[in-house]
């Protein structure tokens, strides 16, 4: 965000405002294609291992290689759209709008910022949650126009979600294998 205020220190607001707008379908559109390099993967990543373990590789396959079949490439990449159908509005909302008020020169540099992050982190191998990198260049976007602008509350709320996310599934898990026990 610092270096897009700099480059555009001179330029008219409303004129600037309309080419950060066009310029955010793309920083948008690369966010988006980021998203699926890494999320997607993740969930393959979890399949794949699965369907060795039933056998579905046959016993010739290098175990360190596993090939993704290309179905479980569109189901995964099917799974992550349908998630982002139905469920992403929300959080693109807090996002956008319940952190901090966001510019279409904001919205460009956090989307922008998160696609190169999370690109870079999946060219490499590193599996990252997507959310905290966008939630992370929000905040960072936001705090340029000073601190009091971010609403620090909705970004407490967003970590203890994060926080308690694992555990909770972890406990719901084992509920519901006791329950899934005591009934089979």
């Amino acid at each position: 965000m610092a270096v897009v205020l700099w480059l555009t220190r001179g330029a008219h607001r409303t004129l600037a405002e309309q080419n950060f707008r066009r310029l955010q379908l793309l920083s948008a559109a690369s966010y988006s294609f980021s998203h699926g390099t890494n999320d997607a993967q993740k969930t393959m990543g979890i399949i794949v291992p699965l369907l060795f373990s039933i056998g579905y590789f046959g016993p010739a396959v290098d175990t360190n290689q596993l090939p993704v079949p290309f179905w479980v490439i569109l189901i995964a990449h099917a799974a992550i759209a349908l998630g982002t159908l139905t469920g992403g509005w929300r959080i693109v909302k807090t996002m956008g709008y319940r952190i901090t008020n966001l510019r279409p020169v904001h919205g460009f540099s956090a989307e922008t910022a998160g696609a190169a992050t999370i690109i870079g982190a999946s060219v490499i191998g590193i599996p990252v949650i997507t959310t905290h990198i966008i939630c992370s260049s929000i905040i960072g976007v936001g705090s340029t126009m000073g601190f009091s602008t971010v609403k620090w509350g909705v970004a407490r709320s967003i970590l203890w979600a994060w926080i308690l996310t694992i555990p909770l599934s972890a406990l719901i898990g084992y509920l519901s294998f006791t329950l899934i026990r005591i009934f089979l």
